[in-house]
């Protein structure tokens, strides 16, 4: 080949050509966003944080921290083990990560190859979709019923041999009810696959699953501390994995379980710290029964039940998709799930902020319902 057939052929180079068939139609998870003209006042309320912040010792281990020079440690050996103290099970079977979702895809990095199946059940988490697609994996959902529950025998029924395994969501999101306990149970107790259960709201709810892996060895759990602990911008997340596992996942483990030093002192800080977070989860809990009555006193409005820090509400227009544009604009940011599939388009998504945050959003919803209603 010629030096100038060498030249053409690099300027000809289209780099896209590198990237795997499998991703170029991938879902991708479709976070909240801000529209670019942001209002004076910015009221979020979509995206299911603490509006507390961190815990007292939490703010004192970050303000007297001054590591930044230093890498952490390679194993997160002090964060494994207060997070295995919390959950009252071995260090050796937890894994940390940047979040739930990244050590959720630690496990799938691990676990899924090509054509692999991954049952889910929508409306759920829309990064399992997004997450399984990077692996080559085929997403197989189960729909929820009607009234967002667990169909049990229809999720063991679509088990093949090529399911890796089956992932619930509870209490789920973005429906925000706790799934049918015995449903979930029949799933672990006959599945012949893993099944992962995704517990990111377990301290609103007050129940876990984690006692079902000492019963059952296909249960894996995932757990935040972004929620309840307030620590949704250090993003650390863990999963509790059997025993038998944790060889396999170890190598494909990022180093430092991609949890820096802050991250890490703030997180076994706020597990030092459980009154003061059992308390404000406590508080949430009953500002959400608040909102969920103001709400519920609006024509047409429904919030439905929910074991989470946040609700999920119905609302009498058939899209509600312009009316959380228009919260938007007025400095109110709520989340819309607009695919028809999830059968939700005419609800919203609020978190449960302030009590003052709460009381503006009912006013502006308030305010927006009534003027469609004097429009018709």
């Amino acid at each position: 080949m010629t030096s100038l057939e060498l030249t053409t052929q690099r300027r000809s180079f289209d780099p896209e050509r590198l990237v795997r068939t499998s991703l170029r139609s991938a879902p991708s998870y479709i976070p909240a966003t801000i529209p670019a003209a942001t209002p004076a006042r910015v009221i979020k309320l979509d995206m299911n944080e603490s509006p507390y912040g961190p815990s007292p010792k939490a703010r004192t281990a970050l303000a007297t921290f001054a590591d930044t020079n230093r890498y952490p440690d390679f194993e997160q050996l002090a964060l494994r083990e207060a997070i295995g103290a919390y959950v009252n099970r071995p260090a050796d079977q937890v894994i940390c990560g940047a979040g739930l979702d990244d050590v959720l895809n630690t496990f799938m990095h691990a676990v899924i190859e090509p054509g692999d199946e991954v049952i889910i059940s929508e409306p759920t988490f829309g990064v399992y979709q997004a997450l399984i697609s990077l692996y080559d994996g085929k997403t197989i959902d189960v729909p929820l019923t009607r009234n967002f529950e667990l169909d049990a025998f229809r999720v063991l029924s679509s088990i093949t041999d090529r399911t890796k395994f089956v992932i619930v969501c509870s209490p789920n999101n973005p429906t925000g009810n706790a799934l049918d306990r015995g449903a979930i149970e029949q799933i672990v107790a006959e599945a012949p696959c893993m099944v992962v259960i995704d517990e990111a709201y377990a301290e609103f709810a007050g129940t876990s699953y984690l006692d079902q892996m000492d019963r059952h060895p296909n249960v894996a759990i995932f757990r935040t501390m972004s929620k309840f602990a307030g620590l949704a911008g250090l993003r650390v997340g863990y999963g509790v994995f059997p025993a038998a596992l944790m060889p396999f996942l170890a190598p494909v483990t990022p180093a430092f379980h991609n949890v820096s030093m802050a991250s890490r002192v703030a997180a076994i800080a706020s597990l030092d710290d459980l009154e003061h977070l059992h308390a404000v989860v406590a508080g949430i809990i009953a500002d959400r029964g608040q909102l969920a009555a103001a709400l519920g006193a609006l024509p047409g409005v429904l919030p439905l039940s929910s074991s989470t820090n946040f609700l999920l509400v119905r609302l009498p227009v058939d899209d509600a998709g312009p009316l959380v544009a228009e919260l938007a604009r007025r400095g109110v940011f709520v989340r819309h799930f607009a695919r028809l599939q999830l059968g939700l388009r005419d609800c919203l998504r609020v978190t449960v902020g302030l009590p003052e945050e709460n009381q503006v959003f009912v006013e502006e919803l308030s305010d927006i319902l009534a003027s469609q209603r004097g429009i018709s």
